[in-house]
This record gives C-alpha cells, structure tokens and sequence, in this order.
C-alpha cells in the first residue's frame, strides 16, 4: 500500500496531509511521527505566538524562515523529519509567497547549501485556505494526503510525485489503530470485505438463491400466452389472399341480417 510504504519508508520531502472540519488528520499525522521518532525536538509556535511570555522553545510567525529553522536544528548532527502542526496556522498569520518559499528551500535546500531537514510533515486544513492558497502548497509537495470521513474508516487519496517527476495516485482506505499502526486497504478491497462480511442472504427461514437443476427448469418453462416459433413465422408469412377479418359484435350490436339498415328508418 503506497500510505504505509510511505509511512515506513521515510520517503523525503514535503508530505502534506490535508484534512478538514469534520475528519481530523491529526492522528494520522502522530502515525507518521511515531514511524519516523528517534528524537523529539519540540518547539511550540501556537501558545505564545507573539512572544510575549518569551520562553525558550517559544516560536512566532516571523520565525518561520529556512534560516531560523536551520538554526534551530544546526546541532542535530543528523538528518531531520520537521512536523509542522499546522501549516494552516503558519499560513493564518504570514504572507502566502514567504510560506512557499520557505517550504521549498527547506525541502530543496537553500544556494550552494543543502539542508538539514530531509523531510517534512505538514498538517492542512484545506477547509480554511481559498482554492488558490491550496494549488500553490500543494504544487510544492511531493506527496499530499487528502482525507475524508467514512464511517469507522478514513478514505484517503494519495498523490506522489516521484523524483522522475512521474506522478502516481491510490485511493485507499485507513484505520489507525490505539498505537498508531495503520490497518490500510486498498477501496475495492474494502468492498470486497464489506461484502464478504455483510450477508443479507444469510440465515433466512426460505432459500433465495436457485440450485442449478432448479435454474434449468425455469430456463425451459414455456410462459403463457407466448407464441411458438412455428406459429409466429406461420402469422407473419401469409401468402396472398389469405388476408381474414374477424369481427366479433359487440353486446350492444343490433345486427339484422334481413334488414341490415333498419336502423335508418325514420
């Protein structure tokens, strides 16, 4: 499955999940960190946003810059994964061309540098961005993740873009288990198990299916008021001057055959 290969593999650049209102990507997003987790960097850009309280690990919306983030990150001594939760807050409070040119250097790489963070997780609640702020993210992406509520389960829509450029997609159905794994299945393989499980045939007191023996039967039942073939090419090939007109009276009919124009008497 493309969702767990991607989950698992590591894949890099940028990966948007986009969610909305009424199906929350966020657990998604913690399967992705908790595959990916050998340490944990946390640094909060939602409670202090403007800086007020001025701790340590406190981020603003001016801070979200390739420089200030490779700054941060210049003593992992190893290649990052960076999760932004969310970049609809990011996108809230900065100008939407600053975003997408820090998205794209910190998955490219900044001039004659490259970059630290190998990866990058990105939740977006595409039900709070115009259609245009959406394009322009998602043409940055190399993989977006978009998701919809059914039932027990998460249809997502996967869309990758290789490093070919060529651009595979599958829909798929997701679980998320209480420890983060992913139970995932292919849609039409989700139809099939629906099926499999769910038989409304089943434990019926009459039968609603038909045995072979029975089915020819009903094959060779002849209905009635059915014409032969023998009859219907004898109805259809009359030859000349077999023409017949039948008229059967109706009971209101006063039929004289001695007078047949009684009738005209005045």
């Amino acid at each position: 499955m493309m969702l767990e290969k991607l989950r698992n593999g590591g894949t890099p650049g940028v990966l948007l999940i986009s969610d909305a209102a009424p199906h929350s990507g966020r657990e998604l997003l913690h399967s992705f960190i908790v595959a990916a987790l050998e340490r944990l960097n946390f640094h909060d850009g939602y409670s202090d946003p403007l800086q007020w309280l001025g701790g340590p690990h406190s981020l603003g919306p001016s801070d979200f810059t390739a420089e200030r983030i490779e700054a941060l990150l210049r003593d992992s001594g190893s290649a990052v994964t960076l999760v932004l939760d969310s970049l609809s807050w990011i996108l809230a409070h900065s100008p939407l061309p600053s975003v997408c040119h820090t998205l794209r250097e910190l998955s490219r790489g900044q001039k004659g540098t490259a970059s630290t963070v190998t990866r990058l997780l990105a939740l977006l609640h595409k039900d709070l961005h115009d259609p245009g702020a959406l394009r322009s993210v998602n043409l940055l992406a190399d993989t977006v993740i978009n998701m919809e509520r059914r039932g027990d389960w998460d249809r997502v829509t996967v869309t990758h873009r290789k490093k070919s450029r060529k651009v595979e997609t599958s829909e798929e159905m997701v679980r998320i288990r209480g420890d983060l794994s992913l139970e995932v299945f292919r849609e039409k393989e989700m139809e099939q198990r629906k099926g499999q499980e769910v038989d409304p045939t089943a434990n019926l007191t009459f039968n609603l299916r038909l045995s072979e023996a029975e089915r020819e039967v009903k094959d060779s039942a002849i209905l009635p008021f059915t014409f032969s073939d023998s009859k219907k090419s004898s109805l259809l090939q009359s030859g000349p001057g077999s023409a017949r007109v039948y008229y059967d009276p109706d009971p209101a009919d006063d039929v004289d055959e001695e007078d047949p124009d009684d009738d005209l008497d005045v």
